[in-house]
């Protein structure tokens, strides 16, 4: 009888040393990405939009890599942000098609993104994609990319790539919390 309790014994741990070998622990990076820079996501904040003339409700949602307890005054030097309309939440979109009014309201998608004192800004709404560099027009154009953003209150869940015709790629992995804020009118 020993023997057997013995045989079981080993067989067990023998079983619980493979199974330790295996553990892999999986760390999901909550991140910005702009220009091959990559930062974690420390601050996250947002605002809610009103629907207003023939437009639809949203909000935007900014993204910061550093500790903030309000929302910057003057713009910071990296940082992502996404104003995006109701109907386009939890929607896989293709950023390199153009967003189209269905039914009676304008659905509106507008990204930027800045590092090191350049700022990117991408307007897809009304049938177009435009982009600015600096505030400039720009001639650049989307060759991929995707974006899915979830909202539930003040939880956000964001998944977007874009890669632009200059090799600029921009891009956020981040689930979290952000603050809500109001920005005065």
């Amino acid at each position: 009888m020993r023997k057997i309790f013995m045989l079981c014994l080993a067989g067990a741990l023998a079983l619980a040393a493979a199974s330790c070998k295996e553990d892999k622990k999986v760390v999901t990076l909550q991140t910005i990405t702009v220009s091959g820079q990559m930062y974690e996501v420390k601050s996250a904040f947002y605002t809610e939009n009103p629907a207003e003339e023939g437009g639809e409700a949203g909000f935007m949602l900014g993204l910061f890599p550093t500790v903030l307890t309000t929302i910057p005054e003057e713009e910071p030097s990296f940082y992502i942000g996404i104003e995006i309309s109701e109907s386009l939440c939890g929607k896989t979109i293709d950023l390199t098609k153009p967003i189209v009014k269905s039914g009676t309201l304008e659905p509106y998608l507008g990204i930027i993104a800045s590092a090191d004192g350049t700022t990117i800004e991408i307007d897809n709404s009304e049938g177009s994609i435009d982009i600015s560099v600096q505030e400039a027009d720009s001639p650049l154009t989307v060759t991929s990319g995707s974006l899915k953003v979830t909202k539930n209150g003040g939880d956000f869940s964001v998944k977007f790539f874009v890669n632009l015709s200059d090799g600029r790629y921009i891009a956020t992995n981040w689930k979290g919390t952000a603050k809500k804020v109001e920005i005065p009118g």
